[in-house]
């Protein structure tokens, strides 16, 4: 079995999840797009006043195919996942946290001021979450499992399960000691086809024969009372009997009726679960990817997952780059694989100093120097790559950026208050696949060039 179906209670339909195919989808997915034209929309809304659903709406669908769990829960818990993003954007951009940004819109101007403030506030009464931040965070995680039990040299199978035990049973651990309650953990249940949550609606060709057959049992039925308990686990088992008590002596069908139920139940054989929230439907296919002993392996060259297979003893992935070829075409394996030119040091530092010239877009930045820098720094770490440009080259480029982010370093940011704990990340530079073809050169200015620059802006 390499694929799995779940639903959710938000609507009637099954969804097919394949396994270990999804994850990498996932993990691999970039959001920049996304978060571009959630920019793009919120500037022109707020230039114009205005707040159109219909528009909100087809950018929310740009992202629909990033995971079934999403395309799933799209129109309830994905709902405002644009305008999640846009509040994200101007907390970052502006430097503000939520409880300003929710003043600044208690008396709304217009309808995407009152947008705003209707978001926030579901925030600040626990009534949702900032779902864009929280798919980053998703992704974020996704990423780390996926390496703590995959990344390195090929071990036996019950390896990879003890690594996943460990790293769930670390969460659980940790999740007690700050006193997160069980219950209100993330979980996946399963079900058979005529006891999900919604099986006599999902299942509605059998539900309709059967409700004409215990129509006269129903009707004789005096209003039932429910009461919701405080504790509902408690009355589990009592309000089910209840319910079967009713059924006792029914006779079981034969004939045309039972042919009829067997053709559904046959095209529905199998289990389905029901995760209720996007933590649980990944950490569910990890759980199955190893029951079916899916095994994946890192590329020693693009650093990507691909799927181990038994015969094949290297380490280079043969998925089909932008050239055209798979890494193990482009690579003779019997020679070892050159190290990537930027090290993991020089690509945090990049993050910090694009995180940092990002936060001070609106005060010292004007947002078109901020692209322009982005872009320029994205060229250079892709001619680095292709050998057009040196590390120094990058390193001279980064020193000067510090210098001008100084001020950035020396004072504490405000401090913003978040939907989330943890921040979501930038939208990050698209990594571009090549077979070190001809290089494009770029004539990068000296140091001296860009102090000159930097005194003329600040004039």
């Amino acid at each position: 079995m390499d694929s799995i179906v779940f639903v959710t209670k938000s609507n009637n339909n099954f969804y097919k999840l394949e396994l270990a195919r999804t994850l990498l989808h996932f993990v691999e997915y970039d959001f920049t797009y996304f978060w571009e034209q959630c920019i793009d929309l919120g500037k022109s809304c707020r230039k114009l006043g205005g707040y159109s659903s219909k528009q909100f709406r087809v950018v929310k669908n740009l992202i629909t195919k990033c995971h079934p769990y999403y395309e799933a829960q799209i129109n309830s818990d994905f709902e405002n996942i644009v305008l999640d993003c846009l509040i994200e954007y101007i907390c970052h951009s502006e430097n503000i946290g939520l409880e300003e940004l929710w003043a600044r819109c208690i008396s709304p101007k217009n309808a995407y001021e009152k947008a705003i403030f209707v978001r926030i506030s579901e925030y600040k009464t626990g009534r949702a979450i900032n779902q864009w931040a929280n798919i980053m965070r998703i992704q974020e995680y996704a990423r780390a499992k996926l390496d703590y039990i995959f990344e390195g040299d090929i071990v036996p199978r019950n390896m990879y399960v003890t690594r996943k035990g460990y790293f769930d049973l670390s969460f659980s651990v940790m999740a007690k000691e700050l006193g997160f309650p069980s219950s209100e953990l993330p979980a996946a249940k399963r079900y058979n086809s005529a006891l999900m949550p919604n099986s006599a609606f999902m299942v509605s060709k059998v539900s309709k024969l059967i409700l004409k057959k215990i129509n006269p049992v129903i009707d004789e039925i005096k209003d039932p009372v429910y009461n919701p308990p405080i504790s509902r686990d408690a009355i589990r088992d009592q309000i089910s009997l209840d319910a079967f008590s009713y059924l006792r002596g029914m006779a079981r069908p034969d004939g045309m009726e039972l042919e009829a139920a067997e053709e559904t139940f046959a095209n529905l054989d199998g289990e389905y679960f029901l995760p209720d929230s996007f933590k649980a439907i990944i950490d569910l296919e990890f759980d199955k990817m190893l029951e079916n002993n899916i095994i994946l392996q890192k590329c020693a060259k693009c650093g990507k997952y691909f799927f181990y297979d038994m015969n094949y003893k290297g380490r280079l992935c043969n998925r089909v780059s932008s050239s055209g070829k798979t890494c193990r075409e482009m690579y003779d394996e019997t020679k070892p694989i050159e190290e990537e030119p930027i090290t993991t040091d020089i690509e945090t530092r990049c993050q910090i100093l694009y995180t940092a010239l990002s936060n001070k877009v609106g005060e010292e930045f004007k947002e078109n120097e901020f692209k322009e820098w982005a872009q320029y720094l994205e060229n250079m770490r892709e001619n680095v790559k292709t050998e057009a440009a040196t590390v120094e080259d990058l390193e001279a480029f980064l020193e000067y950026s510090e210098r001008m982010c100084v001020e950035v370093k020396a004072r504490p940011a405000v401090k913003v208050i978040k939907s989330d704990p943890m921040q979501a990340p930038p939208p990050p530079v698209k990594k571009r696949e090549t077979s070190k073809p001809e290089p494009q050169r770029f004539r990068f200015p000296t140091l001296e060039e860009l102090e000159r620059l930097d005194n003329n802006r600040r004039r």
